[in-house]
């Protein structure tokens, strides 16, 4: 029965297609480890600098380009070696053709499901991150924001051709309000420009707060001022002051956090312990800031 058999090894044949997702990573593996040592002697031997410089793919773009079309390469490749293992079981050039499109079949397949949901995992563990950074722009809120000077003197200064006496002071004073609706240490960064002078350095102020309202006075010195060792009154100079809001928080408590939360994916958890030098222990001092609120202000 020539059609029963010629039906068996058609369907052999398409079924060794399943064999690409042994074959590729096999393949995949092979051709990584030499170029993995290599690439510990330069970095022209990694194969997706070598795409890139052989396509002329350049900056970040470049980058995802040349990657597509190394995973594509392995790919194809795997399908080879598919077709090749078919045609040494049934002796049939007809037959491997028909192995290596129905791996590359299978390999579609396998991408157009596994990308939609990967892409919809990310996108969801994405909207938890902002939602999570976001719940600390809750923390507190910057009220409004005035300014004291002190020390006054005066300092002669050529404006229209002429010697005048400005009058200056010593010390500028910012004065952040902020009311607090968790307790905690808090940093308050500021700079102060004018029309004038110029501007300042960012200064910063770490405090805790227990919930309510409190005030954080920062000082800017006369040294410290781009003009005439002094700072003009504000108003007259049209001053403008850039105030941000931190949360201080601890890399421990913060990893408690990412730790507890459901919705990440404890490989990604894993990953990115390990890119953020977290897998190796967290020192009990170190600190990191959480943005909490910024204000533009003009006097």
């Amino acid at each position: 029965m020539p059609d029963e058999k010629q039906k068996r090894g058609s369907f052999q044949a398409i079924s060794l297609g399943l064999l690409t997702f042994v074959v590729t990573p096999v393949i995949a593996l092979a051709i990584a480890i030499p170029f993995f040592f290599l690439g510990k002697i330069s970095e022209s031997f990694n194969p997706i600098v070598i795409i890139a410089e052989v396509f002329g793919l350049r900056e970040l773009g470049g980058f995802f380009a040349a990657q597509f079309i190394l995973i594509l390469f392995l790919a194809l490749l795997g399908d080879f070696g598919t077709a090749i293992i078919s045609w040494f079981i049934n002796r049939s050039r007809k037959l491997a053709a028909v192995t290596f499109v129905s791996a590359l079949l299978f390999q579609i397949i396998a991408v157009a499901v596994v990308v939609p949901v990967t892409l919809n995992k990310s996108q969801g563990m994405m909207s938890a991150g902002i939602e999570r950074e976001k719940a600390f722009e809750q923390y507190a809120t910057i009220g409004d924001v005035g300014f004291e000077v002190q020390e006054p003197f005066s300092a002669s200064r050529e404006i229209d051709g002429k010697m005048v006496e400005v009058p200056l002071f010593k010390k500028l004073i910012l004065v952040v309000p902020i009311s607090v609706l968790r307790a905690g240490t808090y940093q308050v960064t500021a700079s102060y420009s004018d029309n004038e002078f110029g501007g300042t350095a960012m200064k910063d102020v770490a405090q805790a707060f227990n919930v309510g309202s409190h005030t954080v006075r920062i000082e800017f010195l006369g040294h410290e001022s781009s003009g005439a060792w002094g700072y003009p009154s504000p108003k007259s100079v049209g001053g403008r002051a850039q105030i941000q809001l931190s949360y201080l928080i601890s890399r421990k408590a913060l990893l408690d956090i990412l730790k507890s939360d459901s919705a990440i994916d404890q490989k990604m958890l894993q990953r990115f312990m390990e890119d953020e030098g977290l897998d190796k222990g967290v020192k009990p001092n170190a600190v990191g800031n959480k943005f909490v609120g910024r204000k533009d202000v003009q006097f």
